[in-house]
């Protein structure tokens, strides 16, 4: 019974000591106020190959904020979960923009982007959507970044991965063209880093009204594309 008691004593201990809420001593260490954070969209993420460590993407409003319009600095930290210190950060103003087309979510991706041997990155997922009915768009951006002593390295730069948009008449008749693309880590290396492999496959629908129906026709296609890192940042090679 002793040692059933000091095992889960143990365990919540393991637990307190890794907590993962570390919003507000980030804040704290980078001297801003929560009214200056975008909470909505705020994003933490343990990194599951690194348990001791979370990953922290802070949008602080670079602007004056309306319903329909605001912009956003980046703060995309490293902390240690223990104590909530900041280890690394990366820091890009005027990051992000909400208007017309709004920005919807931001998310930490933990991926598996083995980079090399000893490097793995972790993403950040930027979405938006557009407010047209008659033109539907979407899109997704990700960011790769990785870890160089005290600070951030973003190795790859709101790269595309998914995309949605079209032009109808709200009722049947239109076209509609959706692209989604996944990531393969590459054999092969460039500066150290391997390439990555991008897969993507483009779906175009073609809506077209009949007597009582509305027909839809689908064209698919695939394409592959390589990542390349040239010593910066990685580039694409078709």
């Amino acid at each position: 019974m002793k040692n059933g008691f000091f095992a889960l004593l143990c365990c919540f201990q393991f637990s307190f000591s890794q907590n993962t809420d570390h919003l507000d001593k980030a804040l704290k260490q980078l001297k801003f106020k929560k009214s200056e954070i975008d909470l909505e969209h705020f994003a933490q993420k343990v990194l599951p190959y690194d348990k001791q460590k979370s990953v922290l993407v802070i949008p602080k409003f670079a602007s004056e904020v309306s319903d329909d319009y605001f912009v956003l600095d980046a703060y995309v930290i490293v902390v240690d979960n223990a104590t909530g210190k900041i280890i690394s950060k990366f820091v890009e103003p005027n990051a992000w923009t909400s208007d017309a087309i709004r920005l919807t979510d931001i998310s930490v991706d933990t991926g598996l982007y083995l980079l090399n041997k000893t490097t793995r990155a972790f993403g950040v997922r930027v979405s938006y959507t557009g407010s047209s009915r008659p033109n539907p768009f979407s899109e997704t951006n990700l960011s790769l970044y990785i870890m160089d002593k005290s600070s951030l390295k973003p190795v790859l730069e709101n790269y595309t991965i998914s995309k949605s948009r079209g032009e109808w008449d709200t009722n049947c008749a239109g076209e509609f063209e959706d692209s989604n693309s996944t990531f393969e880590i590459d054999k092969m290396q460039n500066h150290n880093f391997n390439a990555i492999i991008v897969k993507t496959k483009n779906v175009t629908t073609v809506n077209t009204p009949t007597t009582d129906d509305c027909v839809a026709k689908e064209t698919i296609t695939k394409n592959t594309s390589k990542l390349i890192f040239n010593g910066k940042e990685y580039k694409e090679m078709r």
